[in-house]
């Protein structure tokens, strides 16, 4: 868990990977987009429903970033 004081989650993303470096190509392109294998919630709703990296934050969300599951099958 980590706090951070941004206005909405690309501002977030923004703080993250300048406090880990080894963060910045996993979550975004070199673009800025985040990956399609990458899925981003603001306090349990998609970003994509919302306004996705302009999606405003306020004192107390949380954001989750989760990488999608892959394989399992034969």
């Amino acid at each position: 868990r980590m706090q951070v004081a941004a206005q909405d989650v690309g501002a977030a993303l923004d703080e993250l990977e300048m406090a880990y470096a080894g963060l910045k190509q996993l979550v975004r392109d070199e673009g800025g987009t985040v990956h399609r294998h990458i899925n981003i919630y603001v306090n349990g709703d998609a970003i994509e429903a919302l306004q996705r990296l302009r999606t405003p934050l306020k004192d107390g969300d949380e954001v989750t970033i989760i990488p999608a599951m892959a394989g399992g099958g034969r």
